[in-house]
């Protein structure tokens, strides 16, 4: 599914994308690294929809660094940010990707995080948890 994507002003090349998503799993102890990760999952999101299929996997690495690690306020802000892109985005997709987020727990992430971002993605779903 690497391939180059040519969607508005984006033109993101994914043909390095299967080592992009590996990242985090080698590294989950690099904080650096994770926040890193974070902004650039934040920015293939918001570029376009059709980034979020291919991204979908990361996003799960996203919600374990904010777990990871709940005191960095800049990977919980580039993370916070990377959901909010993810979900948005997806709705005009056909990966439910808001469910998904809700199912690997980032509902608790977010409501420890005081960071204004936190809250744009708190209203931003629609659920309960809110």
């Amino acid at each position: 599914d690497d391939k180059a994507a040519n969607d508005g002003d984006c033109n993101y090349s994914f043909s390095p994308l299967t080592s992009l998503l590996a990242l985090p799993s080698q590294y989950r102890t690099n904080p650096q690294l994770q926040t890193q990760f974070c902004a650039v999952m934040a920015a293939l999101c918001l570029c376009s929809p059709s980034h979020v299929p291919r991204v979908v996997n990361g996003l799960k690495d996203v919600v374990a660094a904010m777990k990871r690690f709940p005191e960095n306020v800049t990977l919980q802000r580039h993370a916070c940010l990377a959901v909010r892109n993810a979900a948005s985005s997806a709705r005009t997709t056909s990966v439910d990707v808001q469910t998904m987020l809700l199912e690997l727990g980032v509902g608790g992430c977010l409501k420890r995080v005081v960071v204004d971002e936190a809250y744009a993605v708190l209203t931003g779903f629609d659920c309960e948890f809110c």
